[in-house]
């Protein structure tokens, strides 16, 4: 992708963060202690940790385990226009998604919550809509994504290497988050009408707002497969316009010499290095934005 920026251009004065700093950890494995793999992921505990130094640190963090939202995938509308993809800023959406619940279409003018529609609708007409694609419309928790990041001055990313990729969980978010580093908030509520998103991308005052422009990012990664993921995750929030603390990734690399597979949180745990990096970039995230302005997000002419 290219970058631009408007001749001139200033930081915007209405992006300033007031009050607490506010750091947000996401963890991204899909493991879980009540599910097959019987534990919760190594990097999900050393999230935590950093977290805990951020509060020492001062300032306010709040953890987002993507294992408890429903994200969908991007649809990739803005690679045919990149004005196609749009984003409204008051309730923190992208218009391919915008469901904050999910939604039964009664008929043509009635659309009711599902639990609207489990009080009145008999049972069997229920479950005909529910499996209607073209009548039962899911919520999107991508929005709750949205407005934790637009809220926060650093962000914390834990993940895993599944495959020398990144965790399915975390890829599906992250590739949401287009709508943020350039979604267009004027054409919002056209129906993505294609015409106004080609006239729009041929304004040559045109610009595309980078939302997570200047703030912090670090990373955790726990992996038996070594950390291939955080170095491109770098690359990825430095294109967003994100800046990544000094020393900002812990890693653990928990190695297949174990036949039990057990040994990988214990392990985590007892690593007096991995430790010291994850409670380093706890302190140090807070640190960063204390001493910084606290604006951000700027225009970009390009996406």
């Amino acid at each position: 992708m290219l970058r631009g920026f408007p001749k001139g251009h200033k930081i915007e004065k209405n992006n300033k963060l007031t009050g607490p700093i506010r750091i947000l950890g996401i963890s991204s494995g899909k493991r879980s202690q009540y599910d097959c793999a019987a534990e919760d992921p190594a990097s999900l505990w050393l999230l935590k940790l950093a977290l805990r130094e951020a509060e020492k640190a001062g300032a306010k963090t709040q953890l987002i385990d993507l294992r408890d939202l429903q994200i969908g995938a991007c649809k990739e509308c803005y690679s045919t226009c990149p004005a196609q993809c749009r984003f409204n800023e008051k309730i923190n959406m992208c218009d391919c998604y915008k469901n904050k619940e999910d939604h039964f279409f009664i008929d043509k003018n009635k659309v009711l919550p599902i639990e609207h529609a489990y009080d009145h609708l008999d049972k069997k007409t229920f479950f005909e809509i529910y499996h209607d694609h073209g009548r039962f419309a899911k919520r999107d928790d991508m929005w709750l994504v949205y407005e934790a990041m637009r809220k926060a001055d650093g962000i914390i990313f834990a993940t895993s290497t599944n495959y020398y990729g990144r965790p399915a969980l975390f890829q599906a978010m992250f590739s949401r988050m287009c709508a943020l580093d350039g979604g267009v908030e004027s054409l919002w509520g056209d129906g993505k009408n294609l015409k106004n998103s080609i006239k729009y991308a041929k304004d040559p005052k045109a610009q595309y707002k980078q939302r997570l422009y200047g703030r912090w990012c670090a990373f955790i990664n726990c992996s038996k497969e070594g950390d291939s993921v955080s170095p491109n995750l770098m690359k990825a929030c430095t294109m967003l316009g994100m800046k990544t603390i000094p020393l900002g990734v812990a890693y653990k690399v928990n190695w297949y010499d174990d036949p039990t597979h057990r040994k990988d949180v214990p392990n985590t745990k007892k690593d007096e290095y991995t430790l010291s990096l994850t409670r380093r970039i706890g302190k140090t995230i807070v640190e960063e934005a204390k001493s910084g302005h606290r604006y951000y997000g700027r225009y970009s002419t390009t996406v």
